[in-house]
């Protein structure tokens, strides 16, 4: 399909890049930039009052750690474009912004937040324009899909595996490093009994 044919929310047209899964990627890991407008007058003191909420409600466990996919994600208020070479700008729209890194694909990442975290995504969204809901997750996707920007330039330190794959392996290490330091004490068949324990140790859900 042509650039700028695939519908989106409201009939505004959607660049073919946004659809196209090789872009905002790196190796496994996929990024995601989100920017929608805010009500002007109720709708930042309202989502000023959500971020406090969240930063109190993530240091319990919950739901969230169910999405070990996600590698971070992050959520804003953009008041003002900062002089980078141009006249300081502040905004007559607010902006929410939300910026992810993920490994999988959009639809799984959505079908996620949107099952997952359904209250979550409502408060965050709640007060910008054009929100429809989390579910039906079909009008969810779209809207996420006509705010979406390309990143410019995307990087990550270890393209071959996944956030739950880094998290296994640096816990892997310490029991490796620890059987290294007893290897030559230990006889063969002990040490082969130590190592696959350790493999299998390894391997547990994360």
């Amino acid at each position: 399909m042509r650039r700028g044919r695939r519908p989106a929310l409201g009939g505004s047209p959607i660049p073919d890049e946004v659809y196209d899964e090789r872009y905002n990627r790196c190796g496994r890991a996929r990024a995601m930039t989100v920017f929608t407008p805010v009500w002007p007058l109720l709708g930042v003191p309202i989502t000023k009052a959500v971020f406090v909420f969240a930063r109190r409600s993530t240091r319990k466990p919950g739901s969230i750690q169910e999405l070990s996919f996600i590698h971070f994600a992050r959520w804003g208020l953009v008041r003002q474009i900062p002089q980078l070479g141009q006249p300081k700008e502040r905004l007559r729209q607010p902006l929410f912004m939300f910026e992810s890194n993920y490994n999988g694909s959009f639809e799984q990442y959505i079908d996620a937040f949107a099952h997952i975290l359904t209250r979550g995504m409502t408060l965050f969204w709640g007060t910008s324009y054009g929100f429809p809901r989390p579910k039906p997750v079909t009008r969810f996707k779209e809207y996420i899909r006509a705010n979406e920007f390309v990143v410019q330039h995307y990087y990550s330190a270890y393209p071959a595996a996944s956030s739950t794959m880094v998290v296994s392996a640096l816990g892997f290490r310490g029991g490796l490093d620890e059987l290294r330091r007893l290897a030559s004490s230990l006889e063969p068949g002990e040490f082969a009994v130590r190592y696959r324990e350790l493999l299998k140790a390894s391997q547990a859900p994360t």
